[in-house]
């Protein structure tokens, strides 16, 4: 799912920012960081927008040369896609990993002529939910803070977007409707993803009293994924804005069109997004087979171990019911909740640690020598005493440490 999704979202961030990367590695760097520092952090502080703040010394008028750019991955170098603006367009990127540690999403700006100004906020993602048992069990992890029921682009441009451009200063004068860019991203999207996916678009025109236009666009992708007690709704959505002097808005939002239409996927990075996918899912099918082996070795050793209780109880049937009695008394009796607990985990097949990076104690599948646990609770079983997950380079991403038993 994810793989299929994050390959299309560039092309769906590139529909309002209108806009794509840079030129080569090194400018990638040093623009990203100006990108960092100069448009998400200063542009928002205070919940408002003013497309004047920049200053630029290209022409007023935009050229109809064009130069090629290019999103790239930070972690292969790889070029992800390419797409070609008119030539005085500057055009910086940023890619995100918030979503998945090894597929970017990218934050992007384009400044140019005619106080020309467009930028994407940072993709945010929310999942809910159909079984309420299983949702209330997922409210009380670190992710419960991203459930939340599928709600439409409007309600979100309410939200976030509305009083940000009022606040600016900026008079709301309609939706304005993209049916052939709606189209064109709806296409690629289906020609990505195999699961029941749909996209949504909210775009909005405004004005200020200097004559500036400005366009604030609500993308939202949403998609159904089964789960082990029924289907989730898993959606991500972006916000982004365009600001221009209104005597170029319509010529700009055609060139920006243009640019839209001519973006070109790199065949490099698909296949490399492709063999990703393909070790993902060898090595989800290779976890699930060795805990469906370690769960059969371990039913096969709680049936040997009854057939052994079993000879062993023959001789001795007189003194059940005084044995069962003090079992009962030591497990259950008063101040003995943490035998109570080793009982429920004897019935269950689990252990409880504690991790000392949150505080938390947790329930983790028992029968492994050492478990490591980062702070979001995920665990790793290990029987190797030789082995550390930091020196692993597929999870050396975050912070892992050696989780002991609480009881």
């Amino acid at each position: 799912m994810k793989r299929s999704i994050l390959m299309v979202f560039p092309c769906l961030v590139l529909v309002s920012c209108w806009g794509r990367p840079t030129t080569n590695a090194n400018d990638f760097d040093s623009e990203a960081t100006e990108y960092s520092h100069r448009t998400l952090d200063d542009h928002f502080e205070g919940d408002t927008l003013d497309g004047r703040d920049y200053h630029f010394s290209s022409k007023d008028t935009p050229s109809s040369a064009t130069k090629v750019h290019e999103l790239r991955d930070a972690r292969t170098g790889l070029t992800v896609n390419s797409t070609e603006y008119p030539a005085n367009w500057k055009v910086i990127s940023k890619p995100s990993y918030t979503i998945d540690q090894k597929l970017p999403t990218f934050l992007i700006q384009i400044t140019g002529p005619n106080g020309l100004k467009s930028f994407n906020t940072p993709i945010r993602y929310h999942v809910y939910y159909q079984d309420s048992q299983m949702a209330q069990m997922m409210r009380n992890t670190p992710y419960g803070q991203l459930i939340r029921p599928l709600v439409d682009p409007e309600q979100i441009f309410n939200e976030e977007v509305k009083t940000r451009m009022v606040n600016s200063g900026f008079n709301f004068l309609g939706e304005r409707k993209r049916p052939d860019l709606t189209r064109y991203l709806r296409n690629k999207l289906s020609s990505k993803s195999q699961m029941d996916t749909s996209l949504s678009m909210y775009d909005t025109e405004w004005e200020n009293s200097s004559g500036q236009k400005a366009m604030a666009s609500v993308s939202l992708i949403s998609m159904q994924q089964p789960t082990i007690s029924g289907s989730m709704m898993v959606w991500f959505y972006s916000v982004d804005y365009t600001f221009v002097d209104g005597k170029a808005y319509e010529s700009t939002l055609e060139h920006m069109k243009e640019a839209i239409f001519s973006y070109k996927e790199n065949p490099q990075w698909e296949r490399y997004v492709a063999q990703l996918g393909q070790q993902r899912a060898e090595e989800n099918q290779r976890r699930a087979q060795m805990a469906a082996a370690q769960h059969q070795n371990r039913m096969q050793a709680r049936w040997a171990a009854f057939n052994a209780h079993q000879e062993k109880m023959k001789g001795i049937w007189a003194a059940q019911d005084a044995n069962h009695a003090s079992f009962m008394n030591r497990n259950f009796g008063a101040g003995s909740g943490n035998g109570q607990r080793q009982f429920i985990n004897m019935i269950n097949e689990e252990e409880t640690v504690h991790n000392p990076l949150t505080g938390n104690n947790y329930q983790v599948d028992a029968g492994s020598t050492e478990y490591w646990m980062d702070s979001d609770g995920n665990y790793i079983r290990n029987d190797d005493l030789f082995y550390t997950p930091k020196g692993d380079i597929n999870l050396n991403n975050r912070e892992w440490v050696k989780v002991e038993g609480a009881y």
